[in-house]
């Protein structure tokens, strides 16, 4: 399978935490084709010691998280990747700790990311009515497949579904307060009711892939083994869990 890593960049300097992510990702994926996303006319000047390709898109996808997920959910941006079976969308806040690209590229799924675990007071019937508004905003996720952060894609799927659901896209994207119009909710949920066969691993086998949100618990799931690369480590949340693992493995050779 012939795989590209795709790595949105928005700044022209990166923070102390995205040049670990920037570097480790090198370091385990730099046989696979690393390609840099970013606005048209981005100064590469910091890039230029590194072997990369750069894909350049209108600055409007940059500005803003609504940007993002116009981009990730247009056709045209699917259409440059057509070369390549799968990308791998790797966010400067993921940290990869194990050189698995080609095995999940095998695995042949349509999609993969790191499932939206939760802990089981969450999803507690008897504990419902006390949520928060947010939490009962996130319900719909909940142990889903997944994240879109460190996510693995079928192109040649996301084109063509891109292309199909364009006039269903639009309308998400204008509600912009909807869960809906964030693009990995709306490749997990929303396209599976339209494309049955669009084919996404249960959560057990995503969180081999990726961890995100929940991690202790992740690591429950894997009996103690580290994913492929987890998302949003630095995370106030998740960043003294994850701390001292990166710390380590950042470290090796």
């Amino acid at each position: 399978m012939k795989t590209a890593v795709v790595i949105p960049v928005y700044k022209q300097k990166m923070s102390e935490t995205e040049e670990i992510s920037f570097k480790q990702c090198l370091k385990v994926l730099g046989d696979f084709p690393i390609i840099i996303v970013c606005p048209k006319g981005f100064n590469k000047q910091s890039f230029n010691n590194y072997k990369l390709i750069f894909e350049e898109f209108e600055a409007h996808y940059f500005k803003d998280i609504f940007g993002y997920n116009s981009l990730m959910l247009a056709s045209h941006f699917y259409e440059r990747f057509l070369a390549y079976h799968y990308i791998l969308i790797h966010q400067l806040d993921v940290f990869i700790f194990k050189n698995e690209l080609e095995k999940w590229s095998n695995q042949g799924y349509d999609y993969i990311g790191a499932p939206w675990l939760a802990t089981d007071n969450l999803t507690s019937k008897i504990l419902k009515p006390f949520q928060s508004k947010k939490k009962k905003k996130r319900e719909p996720i909940f142990y889903k497949v997944g994240n879109g952060g460190l996510s693995l894609r079928k192109t040649q799927s996301f084109y063509q579904i891109s292309k199909e659901l364009e006039p269903l896209i639009e309308k998400q994207l204008e509600k912009k307060d909807k869960i809906y119009a964030i693009e990995d909710v709306f490749w997990s949920l929303r396209v599976p009711e339209h494309f049955p066969e669009f084919s996404i691993p249960d959560f057990k086998i995503a969180a081999e892939f990726a961890l995100d949100r929940k991690p202790k618990i992740g690591f429950k799931i894997n009996r103690g083994e580290l994913p492929f690369g987890c998302h949003g480590f630095n995370k106030p949340k998740v960043i003294d869990f994850w701390k001292p693992i990166i710390k380590k493995e950042f470290q090796k050779k």
